[in-house]
């Protein structure tokens, strides 16, 4: 099986989809979106290297967590060998939401076996004009949720709204997930 290049993992949120999520960063994107927020994941190189079964392994010890997402970076790029792993979580019975920079016609055949596999994506590129935080699981108007599966529907989003956490990690840090406010003052009204 080919390995796969992981930029990141958190094990537990809940603004990355419906429910209790894993999400996962692919290292790697070429598509370069102007004011895009994940610049440190563009680089093929950096990250870490895990094997379908090293990576499954991970994903499965996650026994709270209705499903996974999958964002980058750009996940697709790496399709060859996220298409298996896909495949076992489905088998096992989690969720799948997928984030893509591309358009559906922009996709070749392995990429859209990647979305046979998931349960929702979220398409089309980050467009820094476009930019609206008050939307739910995208960063830009021209991106499009899509529910490719009877097991979510857009009942799901709860509607539109901002999201963020913040996750205090053990050694103290902190980490933002997100779109926070821009204003600080507003985190206290």
């Amino acid at each position: 099986m080919l390995s796969l290049n992981i930029g990141g993992i958190v094990k537990r949120t809940k603004i990355y989809g419906p429910g209790w999520r894993t999400a996962v960063w692919l290292q790697g994107c070429t598509l370069a979106c102007k004011g895009c927020w994940n610049k440190e994941l563009w680089p093929s190189k950096g990250g870490t290297i895990y094997s379908h079964e090293e990576l499954l392994t991970e994903l499965i010890r996650a026994t709270d967590c209705e499903g996974i997402t999958f964002l980058g970076g750009e996940p697709l790029q790496q399709a060859e060998a996220l298409l298996p792993l896909l495949k076992d979580l489905k088998a096992i019975g989690k969720s799948i939401f997928i984030y893509s920079g591309y358009n559906r016609e922009e996709l070749d055949e392995t990429q859209l076996a990647c979305l046979e596999q998931a349960d929702i994506m979220v398409l089309g590129r980050y467009i820094q004009e476009l930019r609206n935080t008050n939307l739910r699981w995208r960063g830009s108007d021209n991106q499009v949720v899509e529910f490719l599966t009877d097991r979510y529907s857009t009942e799901d989003m709860n509607g539109e709204a901002s999201e963020y956490e913040v996750h205090i990690n053990p050694d103290g840090t902190t980490t933002v997930l997100g779109y926070p406010p821009t204003d600080p003052q507003s985190l206290y009204s």
